[in-house]
């Protein structure tokens, strides 16, 4: 009789020789939000354990952000698709009233989301737009291993479908799924339990979705991935009991740090983002699972 492990109960995993090995990519969304997620990313990065971000091409700090990119090369920096509750590229001419006259998205996701299901003329000037972020992203960047989306809206139905074309047509290697054990994460943080279930339920048909296209087109994701359920509310118990916990395989763990630059302070639990990515404790967590830090750069080059 075999005995079968279970994620959320935090026993030591060991793999044998013939199993996956251990792999984490450490990774910061907002990039080029504002100098401070700017300074918060690129400090996580030189001192701490984050091998990635993603960037918001049309946000206030983007250029600085892109100039940051290109001194920090190892720094994996994918596209951050934003489709709601931030800007667009193109003006508001051509994106059929989805935008506003500052070409400002909706702040209401789930109009926003109702809206793109069932409006095809969105649809066609959701289309263009993505389009247009991958293009500014692959000017300013020069290279686009993996693209994730604004609060995930990269794997609605309707954006996924468009996205998934235009990854395999910009030969786009990855994309993120969010699929979250969403017991271990009640497991180490019982807060907002009802919340996080709910949450499960409608992202892991989505992401099952997703993921059976990603797979069609032999575009790359993650295994697994934290980040979705306790964002902003990460602590450094919740992190390193979340990689105490990993399987092997491929997990994508994803923050959100913005530092303190002097002006005005972010948030204090993007602040405390930072402090958990630089700090020892995660550092050493990575290091007592035998698990490796990688990027999707890295699997885009066979790494």
């Amino acid at each position: 009789m075999t005995r079968r492990t279970r994620f959320a109960r935090g026993s030591a995993l060991t793999p044998n020789p013939m199993s996956k090995p251990i792999e984490v990519i450490v990774t910061a969304d907002d990039f080029g939000f504002s100098r401070e997620v700017n300074a918060g990313v690129i400090r996580a990065h030189r001192e701490g354990v984050l091998t990635a971000t993603s960037l918001m091409v049309a946000s206030a700090a983007r250029d600085e952000a892109a100039a940051l990119a290109r001194e920090n090369p190892q720094l994996d920096v994918g596209l951050h698709l934003v489709v709601c509750r931030g800007r667009s590229v193109l003006d508001v001419a051509r994106l059929g009233g989805i935008v506003d006259a500052a070409c400002n998205f909706g702040n209401h996701p789930v109009g926003a989301g109702m809206r793109y299901f069932f409006d095809r003329a969105a649809r066609g000037a959701l289309r263009d737009e993505i389009r247009a972020q991958i293009e500014l992203h692959l000017k300013l960047v020069g290279r686009l291993d993996h693209i994730d989306g604004h609060l995930n809206f990269h794997v609605h139905p309707a954006i996924a479908d468009m996205l998934i074309d235009l990854c395999a047509e910009y030969r786009v290697p990855a994309m993120r799924i969010p699929r979250e054990p969403v017991f271990t994460t009640i497991h180490l943080a019982r807060d907002h339990a009802a919340r996080k279930l709910t949450e499960a339920v409608i992202f892991r048909m989505l992401a099952r979705r997703a993921r059976r296209r990603l797979d069609a087109r032999s575009i790359r994701s993650s295994d697994w991935l934290f980040g979705l359920h306790q964002s902003g509310h990460l602590s450094e118990d919740y992190v390193t009991g979340v990689i105490a916990r990993l399987r092997p395989g491929l997990t994508e763990i994803y923050f959100h740090p913005a530092a303190d630059i002097g002006a005005t302070p972010p948030a204090v639990e993007a602040q405390r983002e930072v402090e958990i990515l630089t700090g020892r404790r995660m550092r050493a967590a990575i290091s007592a699972q035998g698990a490796r830090l990688t990027s999707f750069a890295e699997l885009a080059r066979g790494g």
